[in-house]
């Protein structure tokens, strides 16, 4: 088997296409079109020359949640106006704009024209998140697709709605830190010596503030390479701290500890975990399914280990409320609430209902950050630079007093 490359024009729809084909041989391409009434234009080798830099190493374009999403919902419609799979496939993939999901769309389309289910041959591309595979296949088997399409697109928009939010906040405050940072460093190594050498010809003796400030440029000045080094290596170690199992945890034990950032996150995991729950349950999964969906949803090592504490605890009986309580993360109203889903058998329901209050709290929660995160920054400003300020003004009193 060879990959071609192809051009070919659509004899239908009168216009150009181009794509590859996993083949045995050019007549099999040139076969494989025709029957597509695609007119071959030109067929070659796929090789490391002719393939897309988009497909290869450092220049491989990845794929965004946002590209799902569009995909989701651009499916749904279609399967909702009656069109099939096959056809709706080929339509995503025409529009589609990033060149590797396309590929990942060509791959699916092939594997649907074989005869596998869609759910399967998304699973078997291994792009997309497990709720939207599992979600898929109930889809497949209710007969309602174009629904369970529609309600993951909802919850896709509601998780990319708050992180563009949350980035938006955070932006802002980070940028401004970056700013302030890299003033303090030019001051420290370039402007700072230029008076330590006014200062120290004075032979005056200096205030505390100006003797620190003194240190504290010297050292800089005199380890910048190490110091360089360490920051390198600390960002690097932030980077990929998560990445160890002990790690992981620690950083997520400590997201929930944080002042006013805990709280966010908290919120934000309780309506994720309902949200998901609620969606899962209402689409006829059984519970202990859905909950090994709804742990590899939640992005956080302490969830992990309270969701595989509540699957335990549900093997033996317990119901979803009692199974969760002695969370760190869901708070106290949750439960109550959980436990009126249960005996009113409309659990799916009451989920729905958590996961818009989190939500709504999550939104509330960020617009009291970006209230609170300006005037703090002012203030954090204010007083480094001030600081810095007064120990280069303070020497300069000291001095015209010495000399009247």
């Amino acid at each position: 088997m060879a990959v071609y490359l192809y051009k070919a024009k659509d004899i239908i729809n009168n216009k150009i296409i181009r794509g590859e084909l996993e083949l045995e041989n050019e007549q099999l391409v040139k076969k494989f079109l025709s029957d597509k009434y695609f007119y071959p234009i030109s067929i070659r080798k796929k090789n490391v020359l002719n393939s897309d830099l988009s497909e290869i190493g450092i220049f491989k374009t990845r794929v965004k949640m946002s590209d799902i999403t569009f995909f989701c919902k651009q499916f749904a419609a279609m399967i909702q106006a009656g069109i099939s799979i096959g056809r709706a496939l080929e339509i995503c993939i025409q529009q589609a704009t990033n060149r590797s999901f396309k590929k990942n769309l060509i791959n699916i389309h092939e594997e649907v024209n074989k005869g596998i289910t869609l759910s399967e041959a998304c699973k078997k591309e291994g792009i997309f998140p497990d709720i939207l595979v599992s979600m898929i296949e109930c889809g497949e088997v209710s007969g309602n697709l174009d629904v369970v399409l529609h309600q993951v697109v909802e919850h896709f928009d509601t998780q990319l709605g708050t992180a563009r939010k949350l980035k938006k906040a955070l932006t802002y405050p980070a940028l401004t830190l970056m700013i302030v940072i890299a003033v303090v460093i030019i001051m420290m190594v370039k402007v700072i010596p230029a008076f330590v050498e006014m200062f120290e010809s004075t032979g005056v003796e200096l205030p505390l503030p100006t003797q620190i400030m003194m240190k504290v440029s010297h050292f800089m000045v005199a380890n910048g390479w190490i110091l360089g080094i360490m920051t390198v290596g600390l960002v690097i170690g932030i980077i990929n701290i998560k990445k160890i199992e002990t790690g992981r945890k620690f950083v997520d034990e400590l997201s929930l500890k944080l002042p006013l950032f805990g709280d966010l996150n908290k919120k934000a995991l309780s309506a994720t975990f309902a949200k998901t729950l609620a969606m899962l349950v209402a689409s006829g999964l059984p519970m202990l399914q859905a909950m090994e969906i709804v742990k590899k949803v939640m992005n956080h090592a302490v969830a992990w280990e309270e969701i595989d504490q509540a699957i335990e605890e549900l093997k033996h009986g317990s119901t979803l409320h009692r199974a969760l309580k002695g969370s760190r993360i869901y708070p106290a109203i949750m439960f109550s609430m959980i436990h009126v889903g249960e005996e009113t058998g409309a659990l799916d329901e009451m989920m729905v209902k958590i996961g818009n209050y989190f939500n709504e709290e999550v939104q509330t929660t960020i617009d009291s950050l970006m209230v609170l995160i300006e005037p703090a920054l002012t203030v954090l400003i204010a007083f480094v630079v001030g600081g810095i300020m007064l120990a280069v003004i303070l020497p300069t009193f000291t001095m015209a007093t010495a000399m009247m």
